[in-house]
């Protein structure tokens, strides 16, 4: 099955992309502008890319097709080295949850749950016993320094925490990939830096990071930056 090689986390070293976009674009019908204009984009197992450009111009629809949660309506997107176009939606959906961690602006949290429901939630839907979900969100909350507030109600914690938790979360199931959409644009710059420094840690760690930020600490730990222009145009940059 074309899914059996996407089952566990890829971080090994290895030539062929974790992502590999292919002239990938999405233009709505009825609509002569698109969406995002075809572009190519390689990240490798391990990398932190950075993506940059002004709001319009695309880079939450490459996101959410690199993060599964669109199809490009041209091109080709290669995810591990296969083309994600075999999948139908139920094996989209079980990628996602197993393979890749989302963060947004905004942490989409439970506000009246602990944080610690909120984090083990992933796992809940996955299948996993409680104690094991409980191991694992206490893991992640660690990793994200927030272990001490495993039991605090989300609508209480600052926005600085409130993201931090949306990382535990994103991280709880061990993702190869995890892609993150401006998650420091409503924080202050001292919470923004803390964000950016553990997504920084986490690629440090292993992880294959590619963050939409406008943040210029992460783009000097990155491995490449892609700059997207208001007119579509795309260039992409190795290192910081």
């Amino acid at each position: 099955m074309a899914t059996e090689s996407l089952t566990q986390p890829v971080r090994r070293p290895t030539a062929r992309p974790l992502v590999d976009l292919r002239a990938a674009g999405i233009t709505y019908p009825g609509h002569s502008t698109p969406a995002l204009s075809p572009l190519n984009l390689a990240v490798r197992h391990g990398d932190l890319v950075t993506l940059t450009g002004p709001a319009g111009s695309g880079k939450t629809t490459l996101l959410n097709i690199v993060g599964l949660l669109q199809r490009p309506t041209t091109g080709s997107y290669l995810l591990n080295g296969i083309d994600t176009a075999k999948f139908d939606d139920g094996e989209r959906t079980s990628l996602r949850g197993r393979l890749i961690g989302h963060v947004f602006q905004r942490p989409r949290l439970l506000p009246a749950r602990s944080v610690l429901d909120n984090v083990t939630l992933p796992l809940l839907y996955a299948g996993i016993r409680k104690h094991q979900r409980n191991q694992a969100a206490m893991e992640a909350l660690d990793r994200v320094g927030l272990a001490d507030q495993m039991q605090a109600i989300v609508r209480v914690l600052p926005g600085g925490q409130q993201q931090r938790v949306a990382i535990a979360r994103a991280i709880v199931t061990d993702p190869s990939l995890l892609v993150c959409d401006d998650p420091t644009a409503s924080l202050d710059q001292a919470a923004a830096d803390q964000i950016i420094g553990l997504l920084v840690g986490l690629h440090k760690d292993g992880r294959t990071v590619l963050v939409a930020t406008r943040d210029q600490l992460a783009a000097a730990h990155s491995s490449g930056r892609l700059a997207i222009t208001a007119g579509g145009s795309s260039m992409y940059t190795e290192g910081p």
